[in-house]
């Protein structure tokens, strides 16, 4: 009647169900494919939205020296 007489059914019983699962889980992934290794996301580079550029004619050589000397102060 005490429990340490007795074998530990329940105990065994889970034991053996977890080993069999863990031997199910293990012939699962053995068939499975390999998955394909990981690579690097393909970028693509978004059209330009030309409806929005205003259609000014574009600076002269002057003009751009003096953009240039505005962004450098």
């Amino acid at each position: 009647m005490f429990p340490t007489a007795h074998p530990d059914i329940m105990g065994q019983l889970a034991n053996e169900r977890a080993a069999d699962l863990r031997a199910d889980a293990q012939r699962y992934r053995r068939g499975r494919p390999f998955l394909a290794s990981w690579r690097k996301a393909r970028f693509v580079e978004p059209a330009a939205d030309l409806s929005r550029v205003s259609p000014t004619a574009a600076p002269g050589p002057a003009e751009a020296e003096t953009a240039k000397a505005g962004r450098a102060a």
